[in-house]
């Protein structure tokens, strides 16, 4: 769930979507270059999926644990996490991190962590513990990963987004408050969890990155009559500065923000762009194409971008950085995360 979804347009798609199974491969093998997709699905449908592909080949797998368990994934796959041969998947409405063990010759579903309606949304691991940010809880899970059993919740006044660690320092973005309305912050914390540092960005902050010491985060909002604004913001880290800028009301910007080719690349259009250093983007070196852009990221070389119109299937698409289109893929419904795993193959 990248964003929240406008009530009555919600209601109509919701109202359009069937349940059916979708098995296009039995056979999920993991390659040397595997880049995992992981499909939103449609709130209350349970029909997250999981997905697999190596992006110098046609070929996707999948419904990955659906294949293995003839059963969903969950309800809103939200994000994923890495862990050496340890994949996490986050489920937002199902409340639940599934476990797959990358070990193998295949992706194998081994156990699910309940985290009892926390609304969990991204997670990031660190010395062996998972620090995942969740809204019901208006806090961060901190999960042991030996025995995958919460140790305790980092209390905040408000619904955390994203979390990053660098340099012994967590970074979360706080997104809303606890009355629903929109955030303005991003915390640091201390490696026990107390806040160390509070920076105030555009309204809505939600994904981050870091380059050269310095904080980017992406941030989204709406007014009372859901008309959607964006921003972009940075947080020197050395200096603690913040530098803003409130791009005003448009529907060109998605949420997503990383890193490539050393550059910060937001999600806009039908695709990513770099930001210029005053914050607004390089619309001529944009890598995409035409129509809108649910989700993007940088994995390996390569950008991934999905799109959807919230009934499966849906398409991914994977370019290199001469915005030359490699590959197709069809997928569940809303992909909305990638991850890079590389495996080393006898």
């Amino acid at each position: 769930m990248k964003q929240i979804i406008k009530p009555f347009l919600a209601i109509i798609v919701w109202s359009q979507i069937g349940c059916d199974a979708f098995f296009p491969n039995d056979n999920d093998p993991l390659t040397e270059s595997n880049v995992f997709i992981l499909c939103e699905g449609n709130f209350g449908q349970f029909n997250a999926s999981l997905w697999m592909a190596n992006p110098e080949k046609p070929i996707v797998n999948g419904p990955i644990y659906q294949n293995q368990t003839g059963k969903p994934l969950g309800d809103v796959g939200q994000s994923m996490a890495l862990s050496e041969d340890q994949l996490y998947v986050v489920n937002n409405t199902s409340h639940s991190i599934e476990i797959f063990d990358l070990s193998g010759e295949q992706a194998i579903h081994t156990q699910s962590i309940d985290v009892k309606g926390t609304s969990p949304r991204y997670m990031v691991i660190h010395n062996g513990k998972g620090y995942v940010t969740a809204w019901n809880s208006k806090g961060i899970l901190v999960i042991n990963l030996k025995t995958n059993t919460i140790d305790k919740t980092i209390a905040l006044d408000g619904m955390p987004e994203d979390i990053l660690f660098h340099e012994n320092h967590f970074y979360v973005s706080m997104t809303m408050k606890p009355d629903w309305s929109s955030d303005d912050r991003v915390l640091k914390l201390s490696m026990d969890g107390n806040i160390v540092s509070t920076y105030t960005v555009i309204s809505g902050p939600g994904r981050m990155t870091i380059l050269d010491d310095k904080l980017y985060v992406a941030s989204s909002y709406y007014d009372a009559v859901w008309n959607t604004y964006a921003g972009n913001s940075f947080v020197d880290i050395k200096t603690e500065n913040v530098t803003t800028k409130d791009l005003g009301e448009t529907g060109d910007f998605g949420s997503d923000l990383f890193m490539f080719n050393d550059k910060i690349y937001r999600s806009y259009k039908g695709g990513v762009a770099p930001l210029n250093s005053d914050l607004t983007v390089q619309t001529t070196q944009m890598i995409g194409i035409a129509g809108g852009a649910y989700s993007a990221s940088a994995v390996g070389d390569y950008i991934f971008i999905g799109q959807t119109d919230y009934v499966a299937p849906d398409t991914v698409y994977v370019f290199n950085d001469k915005n030359e289109k490699l590959q197709t893929y069809e997928v569940g419904a809303i992909p909305g995360d990638f991850i890079l795993f590389e495996k080393e193959i006898d």
